[in-house]
């Protein structure tokens, strides 16, 4: 059993993010979340408040440390800060975890984070990848159902894989019923759940399902 099992990891990236509401919601849903900084996400973690549990940094985008454990990496490595506070985590025995301020910024970072969902599944757990706009999780192929959160609209299924095959929707806007999805020309963009639960079956291959709202506009 290791010192971690039972808890549900908060990790912050240190991708620019101003808007905390929806973290302060997460936290309210998860009062006992672990939490857990990489380098630059302490920024984060401190603007609201918290004190992290773990922290893993490399100091290139932050000079300071802080937290109940700290692990100091050097900037020349494979893996990032990111990276290695998922492994950690899950590597102490939790199986949920949830990742913010990770989307913004550069596009090689969001894509590096994105792949962390794939990760987290090999290692035996769950990641969700959470922003003010968005709810990103894995399906990881065969038969699915998704509780459609309240707080979003549409539902996408977004192919890792070029070629998704045996594609099912059930109890949504638009279905399919055994269709091939390619990563080029797809058609499951915007979709809308018609009843609380909704059904995702994948013969063949892996996709992302992103739960999405559009922001109010600026006056």
């Amino acid at each position: 059993m290791g010192a971690f099992e039972g808890r549900h990891a908060l990790i912050f990236a240190a991708a620019p993010e101003r808007e905390y509401g929806y973290i302060r919601a997460f936290l309210a849903e998860h009062p006992s979340a672990l939490i857990v900084c990489a380098d630059g996400g302490l920024r984060h973690a401190r603007a609201l408040g918290l004190h992290p549990d773990l922290m893993v940094s490399d100091c290139d985008s932050l000079d300071e440390v802080e937290g109940r454990e700290v692990i100091r990496l050097t900037p020349e490595k494979d893996d990032t800060d990111t990276q290695r506070c998922l492994r950690e985590v899950f590597g102490r025995g939790c199986r949920e975890a949830t990742l913010v301020c990770a989307t913004g910024g550069r596009v090689d970072h969001m894509l590096a984070n994105l792949s962390l969902l794939e990760e987290a599944q090999a290692m035996g757990g769950r990641l969700t990848v959470l922003d003010r706009q968005n709810s990103i999780v894995l399906h990881e192929g065969g038969r699915q159902n998704f509780i459609m959160p309240a707080a979003y609209r549409y539902f996408s299924l977004i192919p890792l894989d070029a070629v998704l095959t045996g594609v099912t929707i059930e109890h949504a806007k638009y279905p399919l019923r055994g269709a091939t999805v390619t990563r080029a020309g797809m058609v499951t963009i915007s979709n809308e759940a018609t009843d609380p639960v909704f059904t995702v079956s994948i013969e063949n291959g892996r996709a992302l399902v992103i739960f999405s709202r559009d922001l109010p506009r600026a006056l």
